[in-house]
């Protein structure tokens, strides 16, 4: 097959929504389908090309989230491209001005299309004061997803959200983790002296991007309700955002940022921590809790959206109630303080990461395109 990705985030840009892309772009690449990305343009690592299945479209900095860039594609160019590309699919990963202009392009050309859905709206409306856009939005999406085949979905609750929206052609398109890269042998040292954890002490872990929507208000005011019983731990912020501001800004002891990591230094970040906290209320499925999860830590995550999916409260994980400062300072508070429950809690988790392979989940998205492609066949012929 030839299948043409059109999104807003893609390499070298960090966030679930590319990752998750970009594993199954190398997915296809590997079973000997062809791949071909339009996306916005980003800064390149140094010294380092662009990636041969990119088509970028010039852009700008996105006002509510600078790390994202807001593409402006040219719809001639687009679809030039697409045509001498000849996919047989088209997948629109986001629904803006990219996914706009692949939607374009495929009802020109007459290429099925699938579209995923992988952000809560709604609630990040919530985060940015912007509740007044949340009824048009639905309406868009409510449009823009009807010219899909199906729209898959990270996580059945999440699926459940678009049901009661009134999107319901969905299909579920969940997340991998490769148990060798996110694994307790990466642990380090150095890294948690780096940030003055000695032998005694606890290392709390964040991984993801440090904004709004990911409660990090309700993780900073858990961290200094614990006060003094905090005391032999450090909190440490791996990712940038928007908060990095508001956390130098608190100086709350014990707490630190430490900037975005990649490849062995995210592995390292993740094992050589002792316990993981996702305080976001937002996750439509948290890629990020599920890595933490294969490097065997015990995790703390907001009972809300994708989670749900991954963790059973006091088995694998615990939940605390979404936006609860206090409840999540007593999780914290508890978990600190009981080793054993921490080891049991961990390894469950790690047994969990297990049996979620990227094999199975790239054979899912191929069998949907199939699908996708059968169903324009028939409706043709």
């Amino acid at each position: 097959m030839r299948i043409a990705f059109f999104t807003e985030v893609y390499w070298p840009m960090v966030s679930g929504v590319s990752l998750t892309v970009q594993r199954a772009a190398a997915g296809l690449a590997e079973r000997g389908h062809s791949v071909r990305v339009y996306t916005a343009t980003y800064d390149l690592p140094e010294e380092q090309r662009d990636r041969p299945e990119v088509h970028r479209s010039r852009s700008r900095p996105f006002f509510v989230s600078p790390e994202v860039q807001w593409a402006f594609p040219s719809r001639r160019r687009i679809r030039a491209d697409l045509a001498a590309f000849t996919p047989d699919l088209v997948h629109l990963a986001t629904e803006f001005s990219l996914g706009l202009a692949g939607l374009r392009a495929a009802r020109e050309l007459d290429v099925p299309v699938i579209a995923s859905s992988h952000t809560d709206y709604e609630r990040y409306a919530d985060r940015y004061g912007l509740r007044w856009a949340v009824a048009p939005g639905w309406r868009y999406l409510r449009w823009f997803y009807s010219h899909a085949s199906r729209v898959l979905c990270p996580s059945v609750p999440y699926e459940a959200h678009l049901h009661r929206r009134g999107i319901r052609h969905t299909a579920i398109w969940s997340r991998g983790v490769d148990p060798e890269r996110f694994n307790p042998r990466h642990r380090r040292a150095a890294w948690r002296q780096r940030f003055g954890a000695g032998p005694g002490d606890l290392l709390v872990t964040y991984v993801g991007r440090i904004a709004p929507e990911k409660n990090i208000d309700v993780l900073l005011d858990a961290w200094e309700l614990l006060g003094d019983r905090a005391a032999r731990a450090r909190l440490v912020f791996v990712g940038g955002g928007l908060m990095e501001g508001e956390i130098a800004r608190r100086n709350i002891p014990g707490v630190s940022v430490a900037g975005f990591c990649r490849d062995a230094e995210l592995s390292t970040a993740y094992a050589s921590a002792d316990l993981f906290v996702l305080p976001s209320a937002t996750e439509t499925f948290g890629n990020v809790l599920l890595e933490a999860m294969a490097s065997g830590l015990p995790c703390i995550a907001a009972a809300s959206g994708g989670p749900l999916d991954l963790i059973e409260h006091g088995w694998n994980g615990w939940l605390v109630r979404p936006d609860d400062a206090a409840a999540l300072a007593e999780a914290l508070e508890y978990l600190l303080a009981d080793r054993s429950q921490r080891f049991r809690l961990g390894r469950a988790a790690r047994t969990t990461a297990g049996g979620r392979s990227w094999n199975a989940v790239h054979e899912g998205l191929v069998a949907e395109y199939e699908r996708a492609i059968r169903e324009r066949q028939l409706q043709a012929a």
